[in-house]
C-alpha cells in the first residue's frame, strides 16, 4: 500500500506545482500592470518594486495554493481514469477510498501550512504592503503632468502645459502661476522647457526657455512689470519628492493574526454586556415601554435577548473556542430574560405589531428612548464584532479548502476520464469563481449584520465538501444516492 500511496502522490506533484507557477504568475502580472499606474514615472529603486510585489505575493498565494490542487487532483485522477488504473486497482480488491487517502492526508499537511501562513505571515505582509502602497502614491506627486490639465497639487504654484515629450524629458507652452509671494500675482509662460529632479533638497527645477514673466503688485495697482527672458530657472519646492518609508502602528482587520483580533472581540464584548445589561434593567423597569419602539428595535430586542438558532449556537461556539487565545474566563453569552419577562415582553411586541403600522409617527417615552440608545449601542458593537469574526473563520475555511477541493477533484477526475490542463483548468475554474464570489460576497452580508459570520466564511465548504462526499460515494459504490435509502431497489 506504501507503494501505491508514493505513486499516487508523486502524479499530483507535477500539476501542482505546475498550476500553482501558471496561477501565479498570471495574477501577479495582473496586479503588477494595475500597480504601474502609481509606480511608473517615479524613479523607484528596483528593489523596493520587487519588494511591492512579494508583499502583495503573500495575499495572492493563499488563494492560489487551494485552486492548484483542485486543478492538480482533477488532472491526476483524470489521467488515472483514461488510463484504466481506477479500474484496474479497484478490480484487484484496493477500494477507491485508499487511493483518496494519501491524498487528502498531504491535503491536510498543506491545510496546516496555508493556516501558519495565513495566520501569521500575510497579516505582517498586507500590513507592510499598504504601507508601502501609500509611500509610493505620495511621492512625487507632481510628475504626472498631462498636457490641457491644470497641475494644482504643488503648493503655491499652479502649471499647465500645452504638450510634452516623455522621451526627451520636454515641456511645451508652459504657463506657471506661482502664488508664494503674498504681496504680488506673478505668471510665468515659456515656449519650451526641461524638469530636472533634485532629491536632496525635494524640489522641481524648471529650466524654461524663450519666455516671459508678468507681475502686478495689488498694493501698487500702477505698477504692472513684464520681463521677456531667454532662459530663466524655477525652482519649486515638492514634499515626498524621494520615497519615505513610514512604519505606521495602526492596523485594519485584514493586518491582524487571529490573537490580535480576538483580543479586539473582548474589548467590544465587554462593552456590548456593559449595554446590554442596562437594557435587561430598563426592560424589567417598564416592560410595556416596548410597545411604541419601531420595526427596527423591535427586531434589535429579538436578535439579542430571544434565543438563538441552531446557527447562531455554532456561531457562538466558534467564538468561544477563538476566545480561549486571549482569555479562559470570558465566554460569549447571550443575556436571556426570565421566562415570564421574556413572555410578557413578546406579548407586548406582538400586541403592539398588531395595533400599530409603521406609518403612524411614534412618540418615545424616556424608558423607551433609553431602550433604542441600549440597542443601537449594541448594534455597533455586534457590528464591529461580525467584522473581527469574519477575518477569524477565513483564516479558518481558506485553508480548509485544500481538503474541500480534494473531496471535490478526486471523483470530478475519475468522472471526466481527462487528464489534461484543459478540462482541469476549466472545471477547476468554474468553482474557483462560485468559492471566491460568495466569500467576497458572505464577508459583505456578514459586515452589515445581514449574515452569520460562520456561515458567510463556511457555506461554499460545506456545500462543495457534501457535493464531494456524494461524488465519491458515487465513484466508490458505482451507486446513487437513493440507493442508501433504499437498498433494494424496490418503489
Amino acid at each position: 500500500m506504501l507503494i501505491l500511496a508514493r505513486y499516487v502522490i508523486r502524479e499530483h506533484i507535477g500539476p501542482f506545482f505546475f498550476a500553482l507557477a501558471l496561477l501565479t504568475s498570471m495574477l501577479v502580472l495582473n496586479f503588477v500592470l494595475q500597480a504601474m499606474r502609481y509606480i511608473i514615472g517615479k524613479g523607484i529603486e528596483w528593489g523596493i518594486i520587487f519588494e511591492f510585489i512579494a508583499y502583495n505575493l503573500a495575499g495572492i498565494l493563499v488563494l492560489v495554493i487551494p485552486m492548484s490542487i483542485l486543478i492538480a487532483t482533477i488532472m491526476s485522477f483524470g489521467r488515472l481514469s483514461s488510463d484504466n488504473e481506477v479500474t484496474a486497482i479497484k478490480a484487484g480488491g484496493i477500494p477507491f477510498l485508499k487511493l483518496l487517502w494519501p491524498v487528502i492526508l498531504a491535503a491536510i499537511v498543506l491545510t496546516y501550512g496555508v493556516f501558519w501562513f495565513n495566520d501569521q505571515l500575510l497579516p505582517v505582509a498586507n500590513h507592510r504592503a499598504r504601507v508601502l502602497k501609500k509611500n509610493i502614491q505620495t511621492k512625487r506627486p507632481t510628475l504626472s503632468i498631462e498636457p490641457g490639465v491644470f497641475l494644482e497639487d504643488i503648493e503655491n504654484f499652479t502649471m499647465i502645459i500645452e504638450n510634452k515629450d516623455e522621451i526627451e524629458n520636454e515641456l511645451f507652452g508652459i504657463t506657471i502661476f506661482d502664488k508664494s509671494d503674498r504681496s504680488a500675482f506673478r505668471t510665468i509662460t515659456a515656449n519650451r522647457g526641461t524638469i530636472e529632479i533634485d532629491e536632496a533638497r525635494e524640489s522641481m527645477i524648471l529650466n524654461l526657455k524663450q519666455g516671459e514673466l508678468h507681475e502686478f503688485k495689488p498694493g501698487k495697482p500702477d505698477t504692472y512689470e513684464k520681463v521677456k527672458f531667454e532662459q530663466y530657472k524655477v525652482i519649486i519646492p515638492v514634499e515626498n519628492m524621494s520615497l519615505k518609508k513610514n512604519d505606521e502602528n495602526f492596523r485594519n482587520d485584514r493586518e491582524k493574526n487571529i490573537t490580535q483580533l480576538m483580543e479586539e472581540v473582548v474589548r467590544y464584548l465587554k462593552e456590548k454586556e456593559r449595554q446590554q445589561n442596562s437594557l435587561l434593567e430598563n426592560i424589567k423597569k417598564s416592560p410595556q415601554a416596548v410597545t411604541v419602539l419601531d420595526s427596527k428595535f423591535k427586531n434589535l430586542i429579538y436578535h439579542h435577548l430571544v434565543p438563538g438558532n441552531f446557527i447562531d449556537k455554532v456561531n457562538e461556539g466558534f467564538i468561544n473556542i477563538n476566545l480561549k487565545r486571549v482569555s479562559d474566563t470570558l465566554k460569549f453569552t447571550r443575556p436571556q430574560l426570565n421566562d415570564t419577562l421574556l413572555r410578557a415582553v413578546l406579548g407586548f411586541l406582538k400586541d403592539s405589531a398588531n395595533s400599530i403600522k409603521d406609518s403612524v409617527k411614534i412618540i418615545l417615552t424616556p424608558s423607551a428612548n433609553l431602550m433604542t440608545s441600549n440597542l443601537n449601542t449594541i448594534s455597533s458593537y455586534q457590528r464591529l464584532t461580525d467584522q473581527c469574526m469574519v477575518e477569524v473563520n477565513k483564516k479558518y475555511s481558506i485553508p480548509m479548502a485544500c481538503i474541500i477541493f480534494v473531496l471535490l477533484g478526486a471523483p470530478i477526475g475519475v468522472k471526466t476520464r481527462k487528464g489534461n490542463l484543459g478540462i482541469a483548468g476549466g472545471i477547476s475554474l468554474f468553482f474557483f469563481i462560485a468559492y471566491y464570489f460568495w466569500l467576497i460576497l458572505g464577508e459583505d452580508l456578514a459586515d452589515r449584520q445581514l449574515l452569520n459570520p460562520f456561515i458567510a466564511m463556511w457555506f461554499m465548504n460545506i456545500l462543495l465538501g457534501a457535493i464531494g462526499i456524494y461524488l465519491i460515494f458515487q465513484t466508490t459504490t458505482e451507486k446513487k444516492l437513493r440507493h442508501l435509502f433504499n437498498p433494494t431497489g424496490k418503489s
